[in-house]
């Protein structure tokens, strides 16, 4: 426990004293943000509630397309 208490205070001692690196971690953040947030709205609807109106109607052409493929 001790060790992480060290860890924790050297990762947050180094990250106060930064100046450059907060402006960095912050691009990287935004760009993290933007890949997985605005692009997954963007480009992968949710297909499934367009197409099917019922959790049941979802859930048996999942299952379908599991085990039978699509052919």
């Amino acid at each position: 426990m001790h060790l992480l208490g060290r860890i924790y205070r050297f990762y947050r001692d180094g990250f106060a004293s930064m100046r450059l690196g907060k402006k960095l971690w912050l691009i990287v953040a935004l760009k993290l943000f933007v890949l997985f947030v605005v692009i997954k709205l963007l480009f992968f609807p949710n297909v499934l509630q367009e197409y099917f109106s019922t959790d049941r109607q979802r859930s048996d052409f999942v299952l379908h397309q599991l085990t039978q493929g699509a052919k």
